[in-house]
């Protein structure tokens, strides 16, 4: 059994070289299926040489005009029992191809160009020549992909079987927004949120411009109510401003509530979006610090807006290379600010930074294993905005790529 998932390989590969590679690693199972069956049959008691391994690869060639044959009857409405019959009058040094009828067999094709993203980027040749190369047994291989594609499709018909891909696409909801993320405070259920214990966070105290010491941070100055853990093919922006949302259902309320969004986007073939709400009662105005980066321009906002990251569980590794240590995001992604009359939302786009893209990709398959805790604050430069204080904190619990909700408009 071979199992292929590009996942995000494929913003690297060319639709060709994609299906290339793709038929190269079933041809090669193929020919161990060849090899196991002469082994088992013809030959049991001898080994196999590699000339017959080769032989096997080959049989491909011989078998083409047998599976022409099936395809047409196929296409033509034959059933199932026709089928089998027309497969077993090949000859009998093709009888393995019968075994392809067989009820506890899955199949699945070489997917369609379509199926693949077309980029326009590619690998260097230099790395991957023959990545390019013209084979000239494509249109074989090829007419062997559409017979094992139709016994697939039976397959379909026959067991209710529904592609996981199918599956994806069509699991999507009109979302909630602030809803797609559980709570839960014990942090012991999977892909779920709660705050962090801001003590966890070191801050910069009364005096840090003398004495340059940061202290435990006490409390945040916001609570962390809602999380969305989604998935889209597009940059999902301005989460706030969406109707049937947190934010706009205390909107239409007409409270003095008011919202500070972070919505963290990761980008690739699926666009993935963290997006954490945090929510106040006290007014704007009462706080100097938040009220100026509120209303103030982007370069403002990118030069005072704070992240504090900390991996509590994860391997040593991966910890050691986040550390604690706080960091200016403006300063190194570019952040998409959006304001609403009750909330500002800050979109972080990880693409824009090429090494910030490629670790969180790479990440993404692990979060599980990870949980993951953050801080952020507005960073104070003077004396009159110290001591610093926290907006929010977050704890992460073994987020799962799989399990985040898909954006259906």
């Amino acid at each position: 059994m071979l199992a292929i998932d590009w996942k995000f390989w494929k913003s690297y590969l060319k639709t060709s070289a994609a299906r290339s590679i793709t038929i190269r690693m079933l041809e090669r199972v193929a020919a161990l299926r060849e090899l196991f069956k002469a082994k088992q049959g013809k030959y049991p008691s001898a080994d196999i040489s590699s000339g017959e391994l080769i032989r096997a690869v080959r049989l491909q060639q011989s078998e083409e005009d047998c599976v022409v044959d099936m395809c047409t009857q196929i296409e033509a409405g034959k059933s199932k029992e026709n089928l089998s019959e027309g497969m077993e009058k090949a000859p009998s040094e093709h009888s393995s191809l019968v075994g392809l009828n067989d009820a506890a067999d899955e199949f699945f094709d070489v997917p369609e160009p379509t199926d693949y993203d077309q980029s326009t980027d590619g690998w260097d040749s230099n790395y991957a020549p023959e990545v390019y190369s013209q084979d000239t047994r494509q249109t074989k291989l090829s007419t062997a992909a559409v017979f094992v594609k139709k016994l697939h499709d039976l397959a379909v018909q026959k067991r209710g079987y529904m592609d996981l891909q199918d599956m994806t696409k069509e699991d999507g909801i009109c979302c909630s927004y602030g809803n797609t993320l559980p709570k839960d405070p014990t942090c012991t259920l999977p892909c779920s949120w709660t705050a962090a214990e801001p003590s966890t966070f070191l801050i910069r105290g009364e005096n840090y411009l003398e004495d340059c010491k940061k202290f435990k941070a006490k409390g945040t100055l916001m609570q962390m109510v809602a999380a969305d853990w989604l998935r889209s093919d597009k940059r999902e922006d301005d989460l706030g401003g969406r109707l049937g949302g947190i934010v706009q259902k205390y909107a239409a309320q007409g409270g003095p509530e008011f919202f500070f969004i972070v919505n963290i986007q990761v980008p690739g073939s699926t666009t993935y979006s963290l997006a954490l709400y945090y929510m106040m009662n006290t007014p704007v105005e009462d706080l100097p610090l938040l009220y100026n980066f509120i209303n103030g321009d982007d370069a403002y906002r990118n030069s005072r807006f704070k992240l504090i990251p900390y991996i509590s569980k994860g391997s040593w590794i991966v910890k050691q290379s986040v550390g604690k240590k706080a960091c200016l995001i403006g300063q190194a992604l570019e952040i998409n600010y959006f304001r609403g009359k009750n909330y500002l939302e800050l979109g972080i786009d990880i693409g824009s930074s090429t090494v910030a893209r490629g670790v969180v990709s790479l990440v993404l398959g692990y979060l599980n294993n990870l949980v993951i805790e953050m801080a952020f604050l507005i960073q104070a430069n003077t004396e009159e905005e110290l001591p610093e204080y926290l907006l929010g904190t977050c704890r992460l619990n073994h987020l799962d790529a799989s399990k985040s909700i898909t954006v259906k408009v």
